[in-house]
């Protein structure tokens, strides 16, 4: 979860004063470095950012980063797999995405999806849809 209080506090009020852009690579950055726990509220605040501002499609490819953490944070295989469906219909609707890794740039959105699937272990000879360590 996020550090402290002040993170917190903070993270209340910043769709108020910080753009949803800014929100939503910070957002990336934590699921980067290995805290997705701390990065779904930070895609909230962003989600909120966006709202206010308008701003639909970066809403869009919010709600596809916030899908694609929160399969892969489930820890389990199955869930993930359950939310591939929801996850290529989101796709389908986008050209371009951030990437999951720094500097988090624009890409294709399918590349995105691969570079994500692939980041998963093989486990039995299956692959799983899990973070490897």
């Amino acid at each position: 979860m996020l550090r402290n209080a002040l993170d917190r506090v903070c993270l209340r009020f910043a769709p108020g004063f910080l753009p949803g852009s800014r929100l939503h690579l910070h957002a990336l950055a934590a699921y980067a470095a290995g805290r997705p726990a701390d990065a779904e509220p930070i895609f909230q605040a962003a989600a909120a950012a966006y709202r206010r501002e308008l701003s639909v499609e970066p809403l869009a490819r919010l709600r596809v980063h916030q899908r694609l953490v929160r399969a892969r944070a489930s820890g389990s295989p199955g869930e993930e797999a359950e939310c591939m469906l929801e996850i290529v219909r989101s796709l389908n609707r986008l050209d371009r995405l951030e990437s999951l890794h720094a500097p988090f740039a624009l890409s294709d959105a399918r590349e995105v999806l691969s570079e994500w699937l692939a980041d998963s272990p093989v486990a039995d000879g299956v692959p799983t849809l899990q973070r490897a360590a």
